[in-house]
C-alpha cells in the first residue's frame, strides 16, 4: 500500500470523527426534450424562477439544458433528497415536456436550432449569454449538449486542523488546503481511469449527433453509432474538445501555477478565433478571441474550485481565499437512475476522493501530462476490452491488474468513512464497484448495450423510453404543499432579485468586460 496513505489512515482509523461534516452538492445537467424527443424550443419557465439568480435551477448551455444544483449537504442523503425535491418541482412547471436521462443528447436538428441559454439584459447576463455564443463559435453548438453530473466535495476544518497538525505544518490552513486538494485533483486525474470504467453510461449515441464528423465508430443498422466496449464516448475526443485547448497544458503541481497558466489562457490570443472576430456589424460573437474566454471554458476532469462573489473570477476567488472544495466532473447519466446518479456511486466518489486525498501524490512530469489522455482515450473506446493495458511510469500495464491493486488500497477508505459516518454505506458501495471489475456486464456501459437491442438497436427509442419512465415516476409524486410553497417563494425571489439588478445603473458593455477582465 502507498506509504503515505498507511500513513493518514493511521491517525485517521483512531479518530475517524473528524471527517464528520464533509460537504456535498449535486450539479446535473439534463436536457429539455419535447414528448417526440425533439429539443424543446421553449424558453426556460418562469415558475423555475430566474436561471441568472435561482441557487438551484439553472442552465448551462443552451436554455433548453437545464441544470439542477443542491446546495452544500452533510449527508449523501440530504444531497439526493434536494435532487429529487427540485426534479418533482421540474416536472410540475414544464408540462409535456422531459428531462433526457442520457448523457448523449436527443434529437438536435442543425446548431441553429440549438437555443442560447438567456439571462436577461443585465450586464452579467449579457456576458453569459455572450459566452456561450462564443462556444458555438468555437466548438459548434451540438457538442455543447453533452450532459452530466458534477459531484462537489469538501471536508471540515477538523479534519485538516488534525492533519496539520500530525504533519507538524506550520503554514496557514488555508494554504496547507489548497496543497492538498491539488494533491487530490493530481491522484483524480490519475486514476480516473477507474471512474470511466464504472459509472460510464455513454457507449452509443445518435448517428445525426455526429453527421459530417470523421469519428471510427461502428454503426447499427438503426443508425445508432457505438462501440463495442466503450465506456463513456461523452469523455471520448468526440465531445467537448478544440484544436486551441489540446495544446493547452494548465499545471496542477500548484496553486499558484495553475491560476497562472489559465489566466495567460483568457490573455492569449488564438489566431483562429481572432479571424472568426470579436464584434462583427456591430454585434459581440465572442467575448474575445484568446485561448479561452473565461476561465470555465477549460474542460477538465476535475476542477479545484472557491466559491465566487460578485463581479469576480474564478481565478481570482481562488487566488485570494483558496481552494474551498473539488469539482468531479467525469460522471455520465445513469439513465437507469430517476436523479441520474445512484446513492452507491455518490458513496463510491467520495471513497475514491478520499483515496486520491490521502494517498502520495507526485508533482506531475510532462511523460506523464502526455499519457493522462491517453489513458484516457483507451478507457472510453475499450473500457470493457479484457485486454485493454493502460500507460504507466514502468510502461503499459494491464487494466485489471491495475484496478484490482487500486481496489485494494480503496478498501480501509470506504471502512474508514463507514466509520466517520456510522454506517455499511461506503463499503458495500465498493463491494459493488468491485463486483463490475469481475463482471464487465454490471457496468452502466454494458447494460446501455443490452438495452438497445431491445430496441431493435436504436438509441432515440431507448432513451426515450427511459425519459417517458422516469417522467411518470416523478409526477406519480407530486411534492407535499409545504414544499412546494417553499420552491415557489425561491423561484419568485429569484426573479424579483434579476429584475433588481437589471433595474440598476449598467456600465457600457464594452467597459463592463474591460472591467471584468482588469
Amino acid at each position: 500500500m502507498d506509504a503515505a496513505l498507511m500513513q493518514q489512515l493511521a491517525w485517521l482509523e483512531r479518530e475517524p470523527e473528524c471527517l464528520q461534516g464533509m460537504q456535498r452538492g449535486l450539479e446535473k445537467e439534463a436536457l429539455r426534450v419535447q414528448p417526440d424527443g425533439w429539443l424543446a424550443q421553449t424558453p426556460h419557465a418562469a415558475a423555475l424562477g430566474s436561471a441568472l439568480t435561482h441557487p438551484n435551477i439553472t442552465t448551462d448551455y443552451s436554455e433548453a439544458l437545464i441544470e439542477l444544483i443542491t446546495p452544500p449537504c452533510d449527508s449523501i442523503s440530504t444531497a439526493l433528497g434536494w435532487l429529487d425535491d427540485v426534479h418533482r418541482y421540474v416536472y410540475a412547471n414544464i408540462g409535456s415536456e422531459r428531462l433526457w436521462v442520457n448523457s448523449m443528447p436527443c434529437k438536435l436538428g442543425p446548431d441553429n436550432n440549438i437555443p442560447l441559454a438567456q439571462y436577461g439584459s443585465s450586464n452579467i447576463g449579457r456576458m453569459k449569454t455572450l459566452y456561450r455564443h462564443g462556444l458555438g463559435l468555437r466548438y459548434g453548438r451540438r457538442m455543447q449538449t453533452i450532459a452530466g453530473i458534477h459531484y462537489n466535495l469538501s471536508f471540515p476544518d477538523s479534519f485538516w486542523q488534525r492533519w496539520q497538525q500530525q504533519a507538524g505544518d506550520t503554514r496557514s490552513l488555508q494554504d496547507f488546503k489548497s496543497e492538498k486538494y491539488l494533491s487530490l485533483v493530481r491522484n483524480f486525474q490519475r486514476h480516473s481511469w477507474l471512474l470511466l470504467y464504472l459509472l460510464g453510461a455513454s457507449p452509443a449515441v445518435c448517428g445525426t449527433f455526429l453527421e459530417g464528423r470523421d469519428h471510427g465508430l461502428k454503426a447499427m443498422p438503426s443508425g445508432t453509432l457505438y462501440l463495442p466496449d466503450a465506456t463513456s464516448l461523452r469523455m471520448s475526443s468526440l465531445g467537448y474538445q478544440n484544436d486551441a485547448q489540446s495544446d493547452l497544458q494548465v499545471s496542477y503541481n500548484a496553486l499558484g501555477e495553475y491560476i497562472h497558466d489559465l489566466d495567460r489562457a483568457i490573455r492569449t490570443p488564438y489566431a483562429p478565433y481572432v479571424a472568426a472576430g470579436v464584434v462583427k456589424d456591430g454585434v459581440y460573437q465572442q467575448i474575445n478571441a484568446n485561448i479561452l474566454q473565461i476561465e470555465n471554458e477549460y474542460y477538465g476532469l476535475i476542477r479545484p474550485k472557491r466559491t465566487i462573489r460578485s463581479g469576480e473570477r474564478p481565478t481570482q476567488a481562488l487566488a485570494r481565499r483558496g481552494v474551498e472544495y473539488a469539482e468531479l466532473r467525469c460522471v455520465d447519466l445513469d439513465p437507469f437512475e430517476p436523479l441520474g446518479i445512484s446513492r452507491d456511486s455518490a458513496h463510491f466518489l467520495e471513497v475514491f476522493a478520499l483515496h486520491c486525498l490521502l494517498s502520495d501524490s507526485p508533482l506531475f512530469t510532462d511523460d506523464e501530462y502526455r499519457r493522462l489522455p491517453l489513458n484516457q482515450q483507451a478507457m472510453v473506446e475499450r473500457g470493457r476490452d479484457a485486454t485493454l493495458r493502460l500507460q504507466g511510469k514502468a510502461g503499459e500495464a494491464d487494466f485489471r491488474s491495475l484496478a484490482a491493486e487500486l481496489f485494494g488500497e480503496l478498501l480501509p477508505v470506504a471502512q474508514l468513512l463507514d466509520a466517520a459516518h456510522t454506517t455499511g454505506g461506503y463499503s458495500s458501495a465498493l463491494a459493488l464497484q468491485i463486483d463490475k471489475l469481475k463482471e464487465p456486464a454490471m457496468t452502466g456501459s454494458a447494460m446501455v448495450l443490452r438495452s438497445l437491442q431491445d430496441h431493435e438497436g436504436c438509441f432515440y427509442s431507448f432513451a426515450q423510453d427511459c425519459a417517458d419512465r422516469m417522467r411518470e415516476r416523478f409526477l406519480a409524486r407530486p411534492l407535499p404543499d409545504q414544499r412546494m410553497k417553499e420552491l415557489q417563494a425561491l423561484a419568485a425571489k429569484s426573479l424579483a432579485d434579476q429584475a433588481d439588478m437589471e433595474a440598476l445603473p449598467q456600465l457600457p458593455f464594452d467597459d463592463f468586460l474591460a472591467a471584468y477582465f482588469a
